[in-house]
């Protein structure tokens, strides 16, 4: 196990939609180890999980499916329409999403790059930020936001500017980042940006002064 204070850790943020996904994965072409909040999100609701009970409460046997797991699906869009539900869900998860996110962080196997990046979609708004060395946020118009949601989630568009209107506006997001990258759909592109990007944090915490 790695002191957590050996490590570079990295937060990447940004709205639904923007790409920080393929960031990560740009990360991951470097040699970093790489996290994503949502998929620890997903570990902390499963049945018999801490999270499970809980949720269940919040919003009823209804997001229930017939296996025991949950319906991610109906449980976003009850979201959505009732705001007060998506904040009571957030109180319980995102101090169990952390807990489990730092343990990986420690106890992850890292090579030559002793850095980590972390997928964090709601960095800013859990107030985040300064448990990272470095914050990225991942950015594009918004238009293409809501395009990009209602293809991956096969909502309308409508409905995709309505998930997107709950989240923090993009530019208080980039305003408090270290680096930016934006995504204009182009992957090579944003696999550049990131590499000339970790350069710049190399020099900045792993070069020996």
């Amino acid at each position: 196990m790695m002191n957590q204070s050996d490590i570079v850790k990295i937060g990447v943020t940004g709205s639904a939609g923007s790409g920080k996904s393929l960031v990560l994965k740009a990360f991951a072409s470097l040699g970093l180890v790489t996290l994503d909040c949502d998929q620890i999100a997903r570990q902390v609701v499963l049945p018999g999980q801490k999270g499970y009970a809980g949720v269940v409460k919040i919003f009823g046997r209804q997001v229930v499916k017939p296996d025991k797991t949950l319906d991610r699906s109906r449980l976003r869009n009850m979201m959505v329409d009732q705001p007060e539900l998506r904040r009571q869900l957030e109180t319980l998860l995102h101090p169990l999403i952390f807990e489990a996110l730092f343990h990986q962080i420690n106890t992850a196997v890292y090579g030559r790059e002793k850095a980590c990046a972390v997928e964090v979609p709601l960095l800013f708004e859990t107030g985040m930020q300064n448990a990272f060395d470095v914050v990225v946020t991942v950015a594009a118009p918004d238009a293409v936001l809501a395009k990009r949601i209602a293809e991956r989630d096969g909502v309308d568009l409508e409905d995709a500017k309505k998930m997107l209107s709950l989240q923090m506006d993009q530019e208080k997001k980039t305003a408090q980042s270290d680096h930016v990258i934006y995504n204009q759909g182009v992957p090579g592109e944003v696999f550049e940006s990131v590499a000339d990007m970790y350069a710049e944090i190399k020099k900045e915490f792993l070069t020996r002064k």
